[in-house]
């Protein structure tokens, strides 16, 4: 087990994104036949701008968590560094916990303007694919760090769950976006438990009763434990953000500065 945690922390994170994107992108230009292919491209090159500086950000806070989470378990800081469990154990209540930290910041990044004005960029893609994953404001990253920063200081969390949590969350986080639906199925089976696809598209409904709803990122027991649950056929659904419809202001200029600027909130 051991070998198998290693083996997937040792996981380089930004090219196995890049690597899922390709695969994901791939996919959904074979469905399309390539007839969208420019457009897609268009899009796809505003979205990996704005995910570059994302990166930038996310390098310059990886220092301060090897060293704040190596303190924490030195320390033994945390509720479950209080108590003797196996690290299999360990990994699996910071897993959850992570998700559980997470799903409530996500809620209070639509609840609290300030936060909403980073967090909407990601929202006002009004056609989504796989590249969808990439769009988001890179200050953004502020606001996810300081959720995991929560979790892992108030749950006594190691840097190896931490990397590990990401490694396998990611292939979830990009299926998430991409513009094909799913089987019924899946739905029906793995979403008992864990936030599919068609699931998380209902989170990115122009209307404003689907955007604040399945705010889940791994795990959807929270959303229907909270009564935050919605579903909805993808075939219903309209993506993005009324406020950020035509082609100008889904440029990337416009998206870097629209936390700066006072956009009133539209619905349908």
């Amino acid at each position: 087990m051991n070998n198998i945690i290693e083996s997937l922390i040792s996981i380089d994170a930004d090219k196995m994104f890049v690597i899922l994107l390709a695969i994901f992108f791939t996919i959904e230009q074979l469905l399309e036949n390539g007839s969208a292919i420019k457009k897609n491209s268009i899009h796809l090159f505003h979205s990996i701008i704005l995910q570059a500086g994302y990166i930038i950000l996310n390098i310059l806070f990886a220092s301060l968590f090897v060293f704040i989470f190596n303190w924490v378990a030195e320390n033994n800081i945390g509720l479950i560094n209080q108590i003797e469990l196996p690290y299999i154990i360990k990994i699996i209540v910071g897993i959850i916990a992570i998700d559980f930290v997470g799903y409530w910041a996500h809620r209070l990044n639509h609840k609290w303007h300030l936060f909403w004005r980073l967090h909407r960029v990601h929202h006002s893609d009004t056609k989504m694919d796989s590249s969808t994953s990439f769009r988001a404001h890179p200050f953004d990253v502020i606001l996810d760090n300081a959720s995991v920063f929560v979790a892992g200081i108030l749950f006594g969390l190691d840097i190896k769950i931490i990397i590990l949590r990401w490694i396998l969350y990611m292939p979830l986080f990009v299926a998430h976006h991409v513009s094909f639906g799913f089987p019924n199925w899946v739905d029906s089976f793995f979403g008992k438990i864990f936030v599919t696809p068609n699931f998380h598209k209902v989170h990115h409904h122009q209307d404003q009763k689907y955007t604040d709803s399945n705010y889940g990122n791994m795990f959807i027991i929270w959303d229907k434990l909270f009564g935050t649950f919605k579903e909805l056929p993808v075939d219903k659904i309209k993506y993005g953000l009324i406020e950020f419809e035509g082609a100008k202001k889904q440029s990337f200029w416009y998206l870097l500065i629209s936390p700066f600027i006072n956009i009133k909130r539209l619905d349908k």
